[in-house]
């Protein structure tokens, strides 16, 4: 592999990963020194991404921008991704934020690479190997000790930050698994450009976020802009660039920063307080991801052989 291309696959994977963890923190300043809320910014940010998104598609490749919605399939399976791989993923994914931290919320929702071990196990009906059996239980394990501080019997986040965080979790795998023959016949942007604008869109009627409008700014502009330039366009945008240089395995583990930059960019910008058992979990959770992408690469390996 080219060692130019090498390189600027790892920077364009790293930068996707640090612009999502960036997101979740504008999300944060957001709730914290707004007043907004996510049933305001939800809709907000996917109607714009959406459009945004789109234009850049038709502008690229106006022939097939319309691929999604061309049969019975398709169409189902694109209203299952829009509502349970955007609409719930992103509608828990940030009002778990606004009942905890930035930090906090994308840890729990990497729990999803377990979440998808497990549902992979039970539908192909084979037990998990021992390193699986590690992920898992170092996933539930750091769910706890962030859940409990390690403290039996006790709840360091409320039970409706952990309770979102874990649905964040799970759609998010449903976000990782629904879209699969649709991406056949379009490219992400395509697909994610058309759920956004039509979630967005769906949500609007639901949560109504021009009845809640906050005092407009120029930070508040700034954090949706972040959220929705940095966050979405160009962090889908650099990470599937890294996948064409460097394969979705290495892009996936090193855009697992995400968590990682989220926490920190909410402790040094928001003054967000981690404790150490919050680090520990943090630690336990995100290795998961690394020890499910080895388990995987090996296999791929194996089987290539």
């Amino acid at each position: 592999m080219n060692k130019s291309k090498t390189a600027a696959g790892v920077i364009l994977s790293l930068l996707g990963g640090i612009f999502w963890g960036f997101s979740g923190s504008c999300g944060q300043y957001l709730f914290t020194y707004h007043g907004v809320s996510s049933q305001w910014l939800v809709p907000i940010r996917m109607v714009l991404s959406g459009v945004i998104l789109l234009t850049f598609c038709a502008v690229k490749n106006k022939k097939k921008i319309f691929a999604v919605w061309q049969g019975r399939n398709n169409i189902i399976r694109m209203a299952a991704f829009t509502i349970f791989g955007l609409v719930l993923c992103q509608y828990s994914y940030f009002t778990a934020i606004q009942l905890s931290n930035a930090g906090i919320a994308t840890v729990l929702q990497y729990l999803s690479p377990a979440m998808i071990l497990v549902f992979t196990c039970f539908k192909n009906k084979k037990p998990p190997v021992m390193t699986e059996i590690i992920a898992i239980i170092l996933a539930i394990g750091g769910t706890f000790v962030i859940a409990t501080g390690g403290k039996i019997g006790s709840l360091s986040v409320s039970t409706g930050a952990l309770i979102w965080g874990l649905l964040a979790g799970i759609f998010l795998a449903c976000y990782s698994l629904i879209p699969g023959p649709i991406l056949e016949i379009a490219d992400t942007p395509t697909v994610l450009g058309w759920g956004s604008l039509v979630g967005g869109i769906l949500l609007l009627p639901v949560f109504r976020p021009w009845e809640t409008m906050p005092v407009i700014s120029l930070p508040l502009v700034g954090a949706v802009a972040g959220i929705v330039i940095l966050g979405t366009v160009l962090a889908y945008t650099f990470y599937l660039e890294g996948i064409h240089l460097i394969g979705a395995t290495n892009a996936s583990i090193i855009s697992s920063i995400e968590p990682v930059a989220a926490t920190v960019i909410s402790a040094l910008w928001l003054g967000t307080d981690f404790s150490g058992t919050d680090i520990i979990g943090f630690v336990m959770i995100i290795s998961t991801i690394f020890i499910i992408s080895f388990h995987t690469k090996q296999n791929q390996k194996f089987n290539n052989m």
